[in-house]
């Protein structure tokens, strides 16, 4: 009688623990680092560490890319985070149960291209969150890049992103493959508009990222802290300046980053100056992700 009542103790006293403690835990590993070049610092629980290739990621982990660095993540959901240079990068949230996700990541700054693999779970969703804006779906690919100005400006690459102002969380706008919005503070997100292939590679290649694929052969050692395609010189948005008529393409491969995003929001704008009006914004009650 004393052994059952015990285990019965135990089996409470379990339960008790489960429901203060509900899984799974934050600091649970989520994924692990699949490519590291250049200057990379994890911080875990206020530790600043020198994370290898195959080092764990965990749920509140940061990652800080320097000059010419990057980083790539593997998540368990097989999603892919690419970190580019002088980038901040924190994984928010990340809580995935048989068919559903819930996913949060925070780029304080820099670039992040991002691969998810598609969750049929309308519940489910993969959202990265920048000081001005939030890009979400249920599984495609797209490029974030953060600068100064503060703005952000979103390409999506395939399928298509839910992009709002956390200021304005009801006015959301789909982004289709081969467009890109850009969100200001204080602003909602601008009129999508095309970009080129070799615009967005020109991009790529200003933010030290070079995207491999799952299965493709491990990249060179001797490029580390650079990457192996030429400089483009293909305007930011010259197909998106066509389209705007009024707006001027602003060139990447002479320039900077800051200078490329910043001529990418000035095409946005002029479209928005040409029409007097948002467009083809949509107003949503909820963000709702593709």
């Amino acid at each position: 009688m004393k052994i059952l009542s015990s285990l019965r103790y135990f089996f409470i006293l379990f339960i008790v623990i489960q429901l203060a403690l509900p899984l799974p835990i934050f600091a649970e590993t989520i994924g692990k680092f699949a490519d590291i070049r250049g200057d990379v610092t994890l911080e875990r629980e206020k530790a600043k560490l020198k994370p290898n290739v195959n080092d764990n990621v965990k749920t509140k982990d940061f990652v800080t890319t320097g000059n010419l660095s990057r980083a790539r993540l593997l998540l368990t959901d097989d999603s892919l985070l690419n970190i580019g240079h002088n980038s901040k990068v924190e994984i928010t949230e990340y809580l995935l149960e048989k068919n559903k996700r819930q996913s949060i990541v925070s780029l304080r700054t820099g670039a992040l291209h991002t691969k998810v693999e598609k969750f049929l779970d309308p519940d489910s969703k993969f959202e990265v969150r920048t000081p001005t804006a939030v890009a979400g779906a249920r599984g495609t690919e797209w490029l974030t890049v953060v600068t100064d100005n503060p703005g952000t400006t979103i390409y999506a690459i395939s399928q298509s992103v839910s992009v709002f102002n956390p200021a304005f969380p009801t006015q959301v706008v789909t982004v289709t493959a081969g467009n890109f919005t850009t969100v200001l503070a204080g602003a909602i997100p601008t009129v999508p508009v095309p970009f080129s292939a070799a615009a967005l590679q020109g991009i790529m290649n200003q933010w030290n990222l070079v995207v491999f694929q799952p299965g493709a052969a491990a990249p060179g050692a001797a490029t580390t802290g650079t990457t192996t395609t030429g400089t483009a010189t293909t305007g930011a948005a010259g197909a998106a300046g066509t389209t705007a008529g009024t707006a001027t393409a602003a060139g990447i491969g002479a320039g900077t980053v800051a200078a490329g995003v910043a001529g990418a929001a000035a095409i946005a704008a002029g479209i928005v100056a040409a029409t007097g009006s948002t467009g083809t914004t949509t107003t949503h009650t909820t963000p709702a992700h593709h």
